[in-house]
């Protein structure tokens, strides 16, 4: 079996590592195929055996990974573990990769940081091995897949952080997300353009990259929809008033409560000032969390209904005082979940100094 020399065209044994005539190195180490397994020579354009195309020198725009992350909300950061993970598989055809469970292990918290490491540390191997300068940091890739779990640990935390979470988790993630895959695949355009090599090609857009950036923007249009639901006035409100028995709460305080039952009602007040803006958050607890509920906001003369939303936490309900004086809050089953529940009231001072 012989090659041609990627310089000057000249027939070479198979074996050779320098081509004979103008001395530019072969590259004849062997790869995998990423289809079948079998093993290729780095020219090789197709897969003698499956006849799959060579999809181990590829490159990625870093615009195109870049706005894909960012569109699908950090979701393409799980396709380009796999797909980069099974690209780096046929350089080391010495050890076994499985680049779908390794793009799901990012599901499982702590895990997905050793993970993180080993995908990182490859790539840098991989261009050590070749002379390829990198600026990777495996441990500092660590760093940044820390904020990865926030969404995780949101739901345990969100009782103490809710204001900052809510607001900030997802926009973490998806920032974090497109730093690791910015960095990524920077280094690995870096190395498969190594000089010497014959040149790549630009990655073709896949199935798998049209469907996560659609889910993404379908996500985002889900919650769009359902904050707007959460925040505009309903016109509609619980036909019963306030039970007589309220237990208050202060302002920028937090109350636990459980709902036991599909017809009990929670009552609680707070006292409000004229023209101060708050936001009345109702979110879930760790241990059999409320996910679901109906929660309404009443006048001071706690017949008077001044706002209500249903649907699942977190469930905030932002509010201008028009008056002062006492303000009631009741919590009550949507008629589908049961469970413990945390109640804050808070005043966005920020908002007034804007006035």
């Amino acid at each position: 079996e012989s090659m041609r020399c990627a310089s000057c065209g000249v027939e070479l044994p198979s074996e050779s590592v320098y081509c004979s005539i103008c001395g530019t190195p072969t590259s004849v180490e062997p790869h995998r195929c990423a289809s079948c397994g079998a093993e290729l020579l780095s020219e090789s354009a197709y897969c003698s055996k499956c006849g799959a195309r060579n999809e181990r020198r590829v490159r990625y725009s870093l615009w195109r990974v870049g706005i894909l992350t960012f569109l699908s909300l950090g979701l393409y950061y799980l396709y380009w573990m796999y797909v980069s993970w099974k690209h780096l598989a046929t350089e080391m055809p010495e050890k076994k990769f499985h680049p779908f469970w390794h793009a799901l292990s990012q599901f499982v918290p702590i895990y997905n940081l050793v993970v993180v490491y080993q995908h990182f540390r490859t790539i840098r191997e991989l261009q050590e091995r070749k002379g390829v300068k990198s600026n990777l940091v495996p441990g500092l890739a660590v760093t940044f897949s820390v904020v990865l779990l926030i969404p995780v640990l949101h739901r345990a935390l969100r009782i103490l952080l809710t204001p900052l979470l809510g607001v900030y988790s997802f926009f973490l993630f998806v920032i974090a997300a497109v730093i690791l895959v910015l960095w990524g695949q920077r280094n690995l355009n870096k190395y498969w353009e190594r000089p010497g090599d014959p040149p790549v090609r630009s990655a073709g857009t896949g199935p798998g990259e049209i469907i996560i950036t659609a889910v993404g923007g379908l996500i985002i249009v889900i919650a769009i929809m359902f904050s707007t639901s959460q925040s505009v006035p309903s016109r509609s409100v619980p036909s019963q008033s306030v039970p007589s028995q309220s237990v208050p709460i202060g302002v920028d305080s937090v109350r636990w409560g459980t709902i036991e039952s599909h017809t009990e009602v929670d009552a609680y007040h707070f006292m409000v000032q004229r023209g101060t803006r708050y936001e009345i958050v109702v979110s879930s607890t760790v241990g059999d969390p409320l996910v679901s509920a109906i929660v309404a906001l009443w006048d001071s003369d706690g017949t008077t209904g001044l706002r209500v939303a249903s649907g699942s936490f977190p469930i905030v309900i932002p509010w201008t005082a028009s008056s002062s004086g006492a303000r009631y809050v009741t919590i009550q089953s949507d008629g589908i979940a049961l469970g413990n529940y945390a109640l804050r009231v808070e005043m966005q001072r920020y908002r007034q100094y804007m006035k």
